[in-house]
């Protein structure tokens, strides 16, 4: 599997990069790191011999990188260092890349800073359609064994990102539990015929839970109780004034959760 790093070079992201350096070793991948800086938007006219320094400090930086956590790793690897918009940056990675999963931290200070928290780490999964696994602070590096992928959507409808969730999940020889916020008399024939046939070589069971209140919370909740090592969701897209008053459930899941979070995208 090819994966993209984007790093800051912060705790959280040398963190994410030992995740995904575990999945390229695992899949007898190949590893392409990123490190972003741009300017302030006040500081746009900032001197040329200033420009060159910041190019230098982070060239630095990915040098020490490359030396102290690539190379020792022992995977596959390469590395680059580009001055722009953090998000357009992955975008354009995971493009020109043909990367199939990005693993990026959910906090950083510097260089590629603001993509890695806030409303910006939730562009990130918005913007770009491959799986994105985000890591926050404090996370374990080990084997995914239970995964909960939590929905309401017409799953039958996204045979895509099950089959990538499947996948994923066959790197580990996990389990899946499908968990159903019901707003209704539970899952429906159609989806259940359906994530059988797609799950059929993956072990998988069901739940349902009551939608009421924050789902976000009920969700991370379920999965504390459960043990679970990973909670997935597919990204829900939203047009532009659409997404002026709705927040993903995958963007909430984000900014909330204490264990790895695995954001799939649903066709377009």
């Amino acid at each position: 599997m090819k994966v993209l790093l984007p790093t800051d070079f912060s705790e959280n992201a040398d963190l994410a990069a030992q995740f995904a350096i575990d999945i390229v070793k695992r899949t007898n991948g190949h590893l392409v790191a990123l490190h972003g800086y741009d300017l302030p938007y006040a500081e746009h006219s900032m001197t040329t011999s200033l420009l060159e320094e910041m190019k230098l400090n982070a060239d630095n930086h990915m040098k020490h990188f490359n030396k102290n956590v690539l190379e020792i790793s022992g995977v596959a690897h390469e590395s680059e260092v580009r001055m722009g918009n953090p998000i357009r940056l992955i975008k354009d990675m995971a493009k020109t890349k043909e990367v199939e999963l990005v693993v990026m931290g959910t906090k950083g200070a510097s260089g590629i800073e603001e993509f890695l928290i806030g409303s910006n780490a939730a562009s990130v999964i918005q913007n770009i359609d491959i799986p994105v696994l985000v890591i926050p602070p404090k996370s374990v590096v080990k084997p995914f064994k239970k995964i909960v992928l939590a929905s309401d959507l017409e799953l039958k409808k996204k045979e895509r990102p099950m089959q990538r969730l499947r996948d994923f999940a066959k790197i580990y020889g996990a389990s899946i539990e499908i968990l159903h916020m019901q707003t209704d008399s539970g899952i429906g024939l159609g989806n259940r015929n359906f994530l059988e046939e797609i799950l059929h070589d993956v072990p998988h069971n069901y739940s349902v839970i009551k939608s009421e209140g924050d789902r976000d919370k009920a969700i991370l909740d379920h999965c504390e109780k459960k043990g679970a090592d990973l909670v997935t969701a597919i990204t829900k897209r939203y047009g532009f004034f659409e997404g002026l008053f709705h927040q993903s459930l995958t963007s909430k899941l984000a900014y909330h959760t204490h264990i790895p979070m695995l954001a799939l995208h649903e066709p377009k």
